[in-house]
């Protein structure tokens, strides 16, 4: 059982990782809230909220006091007002920040865990989780936003997934982790907008599935002959479905009895300008922070690359193909991902001496690993919210990183393409990125005391 397991692992090691990725995101927390002048004030909300920016936590404690009908969803309220027990906002929004940070830091066991029990590997993990925990978006995890409630709710709904797709003991297990699953989805529908979302990534999921059955069957073999099981994963789809359908159906009813108008959540958003539309521009200028763009191409890279990988082992390749520069000054081009993928394009065209051309071997057992349920489902819904926004945000990616980094789902992707490919040389490159990520969380922290813009 998930349950047993979780205690099995709960070694002087496994504390360890855990211990040290909370104290990078304490110190940095503590030292630039400390320096800056008005740090702290800020945090405890020591002065009025109308002379400082909260953004959305202001939002999030006005509805733990008053209830309404808004493109933000009720369940982080309801948790504030029930737990608070307040009735004036300044002590609400400080419990909503506290409560949050809680959470977050007491739900970080729980995430090492399940990056260890979905990707298989342990130091791919756990640079899964610094990656996750001390990037510059966990700091929406502290600051009262629904990201701690969201991304708890999400990791354990990541672990009941990994659970299903081992064997279970008996068929009522299998009911019970099944009913687990639906409830979990119910709160995450609640937490915040998945409806869309968890449609999408369902689709993109059995789509990839049925593709990667056709292509084996043509080889003589089956998913079931590789661990694939068709019937587990309709299963898994209709009763995440039926989970999005039914969180949302429970706020939409509230909002057809209190406005008469059933997707008032939905029309709230145009009301905010956001639109459906084309707009290529913004695949060079985010007309917001550069790391929205990261936001926007790293899902899109890491659903072409699973795809590629998971034909490339169905069709009995011999290898696959890795590209990277030798020069390390070429990889500061990562500052806008569009400029690095054009430059490797070019290098590997006209100045192959400037490249290293890696060979990835051992792919036989890729649809076995990438074609799990929980692997494909967690590239695809971290993904279609970085879509969502290249097209229904008017004009900018605002929030585009927040929502692709701010979760679990993206950290699962990510670890499983190295974990795959184990390229010793792409491990190293994105532990600096994860370097380079606690930089970019300081710098977000003195954004905060600052009222500056966080994303």
């Amino acid at each position: 059982m998930a349950g047993v397991r979780f205690f099995t692992v709960l070694n002087a090691s496994f504390w360890a990782r855990v211990g040290v990725t909370a104290a990078v995101y304490l110190a940095m927390q503590w030292a630039i809230l400390t320096i800056h002048p008005a740090g702290w004030a800020k945090y405890w909300v020591l002065q009025s909220p109308d002379t400082r920016q909260y953004w959305d936590a202001g939002i999030y404690a006005q509805l733990a006091l008053v209830p309404a009908c808004t493109a933000f969803y009720p369940l982080w309220p309801r948790v504030i007002h029930w737990l608070s027990l307040s009735t004036a906002l300044i002590p609400t929004l400080r419990f909503a920040q506290i409560a949050s940070a809680s959470l977050f830091l007491l739900s970080l066991p729980i995430a090492l865990f399940t990056f260890e029990k979905i990707l298989k590997d342990r130091q791919i993990a756990f640079l899964s989780f610094f990656l996750y925990a001390v990037g510059p978006n966990a700091i929406f995890h502290s600051i009262g936003y629904t990201e701690s409630l969201f991304s708890t709710l999400s990791l354990l709904f990541l672990l009941n997934l990994a659970a299903i797709e081992e064997p279970v003991a008996s068929r009522s297990q299998a009911y019970g982790l099944h009913g687990v699953l639906f409830v979990l989805t119910v709160g995450l529908s609640l937490t915040r907008p998945i409806l869309i979302q968890s449609g999408l990534a369902i689709a993109f999921t059995l789509g990839v599935l049925l593709s990667l059955r056709l292509i084996l069957a043509k080889s003589s073999r089956t998913l079931s002959s590789i661990g694939l099981v068709p019937t587990q994963f309709l299963n898994l789809a209709a009763v995440i479905g039926a989970g999005s359908l039914v969180g949302y159906a429970l706020y939409g009813l509230s909002c057809w009895q209190t406005l008469g108008d059933f997707w008032a959540p939905f029309h709230a958003q145009v009301e905010w300008g956001r639109t459906v539309g084309l707009r290529p521009w913004l695949l060079l200028l985010p007309r917001s922070l550069l790391i929205d763009l990261h936001g926007l191409y790293l899902p899109a890279l890491i659903g072409v690359a699973v795809v590629g990988m998971l034909l490339t082992a169905a069709r009995q390749r011999r290898h696959l193909v890795v590209v990277l520069p030798r020069q390390v000054g070429w990889y500061l081009l990562l500052l806008h991902p569009l400029a690095f993928i054009g430059v490797l394009m070019g290098l590997a065209r006209f100045r192959q001496s400037w490249i290293k051309v890696i060979k990835v071997g051992n792919i036989a057992d890729w649809p076995r690993y990438l074609g799990r349920f929980s692997v494909l489902y967690a590239i695809a819904f971290s993904g279609v919210h970085s879509l969502i926004n290249l097209l229904a945000n008017s004009g900018n990616l605002y929030s585009t990183s927040r929502h692709f980094f701010g979760t679990p789902f993206a950290f699962v992707g990510i670890g499983a393409i190295l974990s795959a490919l184990s390229v010793p040389q792409l491990t190293r490159l994105v532990w600096v990125i994860a370097v380079v990520g606690v930089g970019l969380l300081a710098q977000q922290w003195v954004s905060y005391a600052a009222d500056g813009w966080l994303g």
